[in-house]
């Protein structure tokens, strides 16, 4: 008789958990997706130009710029929580790429098509950043 009381507590035990962790599978998604899928909304382009495009990477905040009417000319950006904003004259504005060159020759290539930002110092190894979210 124990031995019987003893399989059902166990049987239900087991179905609590079971059922704990399959509505845990069903549930996380929809929970993660409701953050990501947000659309980027910050403005950190220099007063008096336009925002063409908003791109968050893992690491930085970045805003396509220029004058309204015209294309992207401008690159700014931001490491991702800071509030110190660098902008750059694009070198090159052919979409889906875009890339500029800091005074210390760092390079900065954005590639639109790839969501990829690769930052290139003049001297060591290039990092790569994915682009999680643009507009």
């Amino acid at each position: 008789m124990k031995n019987l009381k003893f399989q059902s507590i166990y049987e239900r035990v087991l179905k609590v958990a079971l059922l704990s962790m399959v509505t845990f599978l069903l549930l996380a998604p929809v929970a993660f997706a409701q953050t990501s899928g947000t659309k980027p909304k910050f403005f950190i382009c220099s007063e008096g130009m336009q925002r063409f495009a908003t791109i968050v990477t893992t690491k930085h905040d970045i805003n396509l710029c220029g004058e309204s009417g015209n294309v992207a000319s401008v690159l700014a950006f931001r490491s991702t929580g800071q509030s110190e904003i660098t902008s750059l004259p694009l070198a090159s504005n052919k979409h889906p790429v875009y890339s500029a060159v800091a005074s210390n020759g760092t390079t900065y290539k954005l590639d639109t098509n790839q969501k990829l930002l690769t930052i290139t110092p003049k001297k060591g190894k290039a990092s790569k950043e994915k682009v999680v979210r643009s507009d």
